[in-house]
């Protein structure tokens, strides 16, 4: 098992463990590209008593270049961004990676600066608990 395959499980027992429903890949068809996404996940919010559901591109960024997987990453984004709001608009884009990887590269200005500028939602997952240990924004706050 590759460590991609590896940091999927660890993203979707995650999700699991934080209380989300129905995780499991989702295809898309847009005109006649097909496009693969992650993982969706539904949740309800007993608070709200909405439901929320989210898609997820895990990313390990495991590569040698980070940067170049990074610049892949970000435009990968923000294409299936764009095909989610044409296609399923109530479900929020996220990009999930490793709580590590962000405390060891993502704190330089480069990394923090482009996550805001694409308006890029994210969640850092502990590889190590298989937990998710933030949410950017939470999504429970994007509902309304």
């Amino acid at each position: 098992m590759s460590g991609r395959d590896i940091f999927h499980a660890t993203v979707r027992n995650a999700l699991v463990k934080d209380g989300w429903t129905n995780v499991a890949p989702i295809t898309l068809k847009y005109d006649d590209t097909r496009l693969e996404i992650d993982l969706g996940a539904e949740q309800f919010f007993a608070a709200q008593k909405d439901q929320i559901q989210i898609a997820v591109e895990v990313k390990s960024f495991v590569t040698l270049s980070l940067v170049y997987e990074f610049h892949q990453a970000i435009g990968q984004y923000i294409h299936y961004r764009m095909v989610l709001r044409s296609l399923q608009p109530q479900r929020i884009l996220y990009m999930g990676f490793p709580i590590e990887v962000y405390d060891r590269f993502f704190q330089s200005r480069f990394f923090r600066d482009s996550l805001e500028e694409n308006q890029v939602n994210f969640l850092l997952v502990d590889t190590r608990l298989e937990e998710i240990v933030q949410w950017s924004p939470n999504p429970e706050k994007l509902l309304h």
